[in-house]
């Protein structure tokens, strides 16, 4: 049975107690025999029966009826149960014994207070852990977005440090990292700085000196050889100032700006042409960083592939500037490799077929500082497809 019983009265008798009105409950009793034979008990026949508590002798429902949950029924207003429970049993001295009990009435009451105590729980555990999980999770979220941040263009103030005592020691660690890593790159900056500055100028004295070589195609090759030299470290002055660009974002129309590199290798013959976007599209950017970077990746399509198809798109929440060509293209597991800095397609050193191997380098480290990417893949019709993407 699944409801509460309470009030035991016991009666010992020199015999079992017969209650015509009372029905043997056989699986009850089963598992009672069960019970006890398996025991240290040495009650023996045992049986359990359910019937209408005024069926009880009187003696034994009176003794029911003055109880204590009898009390505590009628004080609450509630009548008595009018069912109860009646074991039999033998003991080892051959004497009866007979129990009988009030079968607890159901009480929605009880159900649901039961639920509001469960609710009351919860709430008690649950709203405290929500709170302390939140003044864990907050300033984790905010640590690991300034993670992803590290070493990019913009300089960070220092973390706040705030939450538990672990959380704020990770974040002062963090912070004295980040103003390390920036030290560094700081340094990395100056030192490139400088040697791009300081190799520059002897260059230019240099090139005045070869206008007296009387030999005009040696001077040609000279002068050819000191220009590569001036572009291969304006590449490297470009690399080196990217974290310190003093060009502030404006808002600009991308298709203007790519439409205007597009015409400068088309007024050099080369075969540029641009697909006319829908409407304007709008970004906030740096310019003249930007065309740099559309520069370099349209040039590298003219070089290799010998043309540049160009499509600028807006979808997705984000800018894309799709640069397609002809050309052979590149090896997978080659493609990554080509981001890595003096890294070319084509190994001879010759600028004007293999170039300087920092287009690609620049153009990502251009596209990273406005929070976007540079990807290149083979198309199936052949060619690359070189892609700027730039969140809106």
């Amino acid at each position: 049975m699944q409801r509460r019983i309470s009030a035991i009265q016991v009666d010992v008798g020199n015999s079992r107690l017969d209650i015509p009105q009372f029905e043997l409950r056989r699986d009850f009793t089963q598992r009672a025999n069960e019970y006890f034979t398996g025991g240290s008990g040495d009650l023996t026949e045992v049986q359990i029966f359910t019937g209408p508590a005024a069926a009880l002798p009187e003696k034994m429902s009176r003794n029911l009826v003055q109880s204590r949950f009898a009390g505590q029924q009628r004080r609450a207003g509630r009548g008595l149960p009018k069912e109860a429970v009646l074991l039999t049993a033998k003991t080892g001295g051959g004497q009866w014994i007979s129990a009988a009990v009030y079968v607890r009435p159901r009480d929605p009451a009880a159900l649901l207070i039961l639920m509001l105590q469960t609710l009351t729980l919860y709430a008690a555990v649950l709203i405290p852990l929500a709170l302390v999980t939140r003044r864990i999770v907050k300033p984790l979220e905010r640590l690991t977005q300034r993670v992803g941040r590290v070493g990019l263009t913009e300089e960070a103030d220092p973390l706040r440090s705030e939450g538990p005592s672990d959380i704020r020691n990770l974040i002062n660690s963090f912070n004295a990292m980040q103003a390390r890593v920036s030290a560094l790159l700081g340094e990395k900056d100056v030192m490139l700085g400088a040697i791009g500055h300081d190799l520059k100028t002897p260059l230019a004295a240099l090139r005045v000196r070869i206008e007296s070589v009387e030999d005009d195609a040696e001077r040609e090759k000279m002068v050819a050889a000191i220009d590569e030299m001036v572009t291969i470290l304006d590449d490297i002055l470009t690399l080196a100032r990217m974290g310190k660009s003093g060009e502030a974002k404006q808002q600009t129309d991308l298709a203007a700006l790519v439409e205007s590199v597009a015409e400068e290798f088309v007024s050099t013959g080369a075969a540029v042409q641009m697909t006319e976007p829908d409407g304007r599209i709008l970004a906030l950017v740096r310019p003249i960083l930007l065309r740099r970077a559309v520069r370099n990746l349209i040039g590298n399509a003219v070089k290799h592939g010998g043309n540049a198809d160009i499509i600028v798109m807006h979808s997705g929440g984000e800018i894309a500037i799709h640069i397609d060509d002809n050309g052979p293209g590149i090896a997978a597991e080659q493609i990554e490799n080509m981001f890595q800095p003096f890294t070319r397609v084509d190994i001879s050193r010759n600028r004007a077929s293999g170039g300087s191997g920092l287009g690609l380098t620049i153009a990502r480290a251009i596209a990273s500082a406005h929070g976007g990417t540079v990807t290149l893949i083979n198309r199936t019709a052949g060619g690359i497809r070189a892609t700027i993407s730039l969140p809106v």
